[in-house]
């Protein structure tokens, strides 16, 4: 009787153990974000998401979209929102501008190491300007791109859930994010994570 005692005082105890999260709050080996080495490496994985697997899958001409499906590794993308490029010349000058502007709902999503649920806004500016003279020809370039957790009216779009590793660690949690830059300032990151923390670093 006491060995059968004792044999499930510790199967209890296993269970107990495998449902607690560790201090570093981690489950089944997964970390949530909670600091500014976290919050950089999901800038990374963003970043990489955008300019590897999304806006290249996105037409460059002047056009509206509107649940417009991008197919990842698996998953679903749907984007709704505009893409639009100008060009202007005369005798001594050139401005090229493109702005993408789009939300991204992302269904099971997954694409370069990266797993999506949720909505995210994409904003992507460039403008080139080439002015000429006698002298010689000056270029100057303004961008600005962010990737953000509400709509351009400050609307929260909700936390998405994000899966994804990162120098040898893997991260799950379902966060809010403020990720951008302008020209070639430092990117400035915010993330508020799903226990509310709040985690604000630059890149």
């Amino acid at each position: 009787m006491k060995k059968r005692l004792y044999i499930i005082a510790l199967a209890a105890v296993c269970l107990l153990g495998a449902c607690k999260k560790d201090s570093n709050g981690t489950n089944g080996g997964q970390a949530a974000i909670t600091d500014e080495a976290g919050a950089k490496a999901l800038f990374s994985k963003m970043n990489s998401l955008w300019t590897v697997s999304l806006r290249p899958a996105l037409s460059k001409t002047t056009q509206t979209y509107t649940n417009t499906v991008l197919n990842g590794n698996s998953g679903t993308a749907t984007v709704t929102g505009s893409y639009s490029t100008t060009h202007a010349s005369s005798s001594f000058s050139s401005t090229n501008t493109s702005t993408i502007d789009v939300t991204i709902i992302f269904k099971d999503y997954e694409s370069n190491g990266m797993r999506l649920n949720g909505t995210v806004r994409f904003f992507d500016y460039s403008n080139v300007r080439s002015a000429c003279s006698g002298s010689g020809c000056v270029t100057s370039a303004h961008s600005s791109i962010d990737y953000d957790s509400k709509d351009g009216a400050g609307n929260s779009y909700g936390p998405a859930k994000v899966q994804f590793e990162y120098s040898g660690k893997s991260y799950q949690d379902a966060v809010l994010m403020d990720i951008g830059k302008s020209d070639n300032a430092h990117w400035s990151i915010k993330v508020i994570n799903g226990s509310n923390q709040t985690i604000i670093t630059t890149y």
